[in-house]
């Protein structure tokens, strides 16, 4: 029984071994390339809420572009019957024509720009959340890709040592007990497959569901542990120069400052009096004709009440907002940029402990000559077993966290 145990899991260790060699940690930063990268493009175009937000996007524009020129005419037109005219006047037309100083000075479509730039902002953050929910899902999917492989050539030597152990227990060399614990090895394998295989199913269907209900063939291999790229000398001031201007967040809270700088502006013009123009044509009973011009002019003494006070207290929410969003955001940021490289660290202790110190085959040899007990044996083999569960953690969290760091340049 005692060797049964010990030949499955010497078994089990190979295709370890052969798993964390497929499965080497990273360096700084990862970039999603090859077919992951590919798939993030034909998600952007077939996700069906980066669709209706497009299509929101330019019904708001459109309706910030609305009410930026100057008013219709009004065109007014008077008859008399003759003899009822005043002063002998028969008809007489009139085209009036206000003169807004806000619209005619370009501050309303100042306003309309900065706005619709605002609806820039906010679709760039949608799309970015949406992509980086699809760029952790690809890389979930990777890892349960790899693992999948991993236990499929596990089970592989499994069966082969249930039926050599079979062979012995028909033979009378081994008994029911070892021969039972060899079966219950194996179940314990094929649940850890169906496990794996329904996390990639939940996986592939978050994925067909982002690209649309449409299915995304060739999820097998995404490539995507190939495209690597080490920065791991890099300082968080220089990363953070380089991401500051393309921070998404960071950017509509800037352009939101702007919009409401450019309403205060509105509105301060709009406090200035408007002026309007009526074009006269009059023909009198007589049969002479007058012509001429009248200007007016519009006092905003009660309508605008409030509203500079209004625009200046919301620009100073904007001013508020902006400053505690540049501040947060970097707190932030230095955070996940040492989680980062800690995480980086932590794979590559684990994985260079496993590669310079792997005793397995020691063990073996050993427990083979007699020098250390079978207790022993496992007990070594429980030490590798519990790095490679780290290294493995590691090196997914590592991942997620590298795309959740850099989501900016999606």
């Amino acid at each position: 029984m005692k060797y049964n145990r010990i030949l499955f899991t010497i078994v089990f260790i190979a295709s370890s071994l052969g798993y964390t060699a497929m499965y080497a940690a990273p360096a700084p930063w990862e970039r999603v390339g090859g077919e992951a990268s590919s798939l993030l493009s034909q998600i952007e175009k077939n996700n069906t809420t980066l669709k209706a937000l497009r299509t929101e996007a330019e019904a708001r524009k459109l309706e910030n572009r609305t009410g930026i020129t100057l008013a219709d005419p009004e065109v007014g037109y008077k008859h008399m019957w003759e003899g009822a005219g005043e002063s002998g006047k028969l008809t007489e037309l009139t085209v009036t024509q206000s003169i807004d100083l806000a619209t005619a000075t370009g501050q309303r479509s100042r306003v309309a720009r900065q706005q619709n730039m605002l609806v820039d902002e906010e679709y760039r953050m949608a799309r970015m959340e949406i992509l980086l929910d699809a760029q952790l899902a690809l890389i979930d999917l990777d890892y349960y890709n790899a693992l999948s492989a991993e236990l499929d050539r596990r089970l592989g030597h499994a069966h082969r040592v249930v039926e050599a152990e079979k062979a012995r227990f028909d033979s009378g060399d081994t008994d029911v007990l070892s021969y039972n614990n060899v079966l219950l090895s194996l179940s314990a394998l094929e649940a850890e497959r169906a496990r794996v295989a329904m996390e990639r199913e939940v996986l592939i269907a978050q994925l067909t569901a982002l690209n649309g209900g449409i299915a995304i063939g060739n999820l097998d291999n995404l490539g995507s542990q190939g495209n690597i790229e080490c920065q791991d000398d890099q300082d968080f001031t220089s990363w953070y120069a380089e991401a500051e201007p393309y921070l998404p967040q960071l950017a509509q809270a800037r352009q939101l400052r702007e919009v409401r700088s450019s309403e205060l502006a509105l509105t301060k013009t709009e406090h200035l009096p408007s002026l309007s123009a009526t074009y006269i044509n009059e023909r009198h009973t007589i049969g002479t004709r007058s012509q001429g011009v009248a200007v007016g002019m519009s006092l905003p003494l009660w309508s605008n009440k409030n509203r500079v006070r209004s625009a200046r207290t919301a620009l100073e929410a904007a001013e508020a907002r902006q400053a505690d969003t540049e501040l947060r955001l970097r707190s932030v940021y230095a955070q996940e940029f040492a989680r980062v490289k800690g995480l980086y660290h932590t794979a590559t202790l684990y994985r260079r402990a496993l590669d310079e110190a792997n005793n397995s085959e020691l063990l073996q040899r050993a427990m083979d000559e007699g020098f250390i007990s079978v207790l022993e044996y496992l007990q070594g083999i429980e030490l590798y077993y519990d790095y490679l569960d780290r290294s493995l953690a590691a090196e997914r969290d590592y991942r997620r966290a590298v795309a959740e760091l850099e989501a900016w340049r999606l």
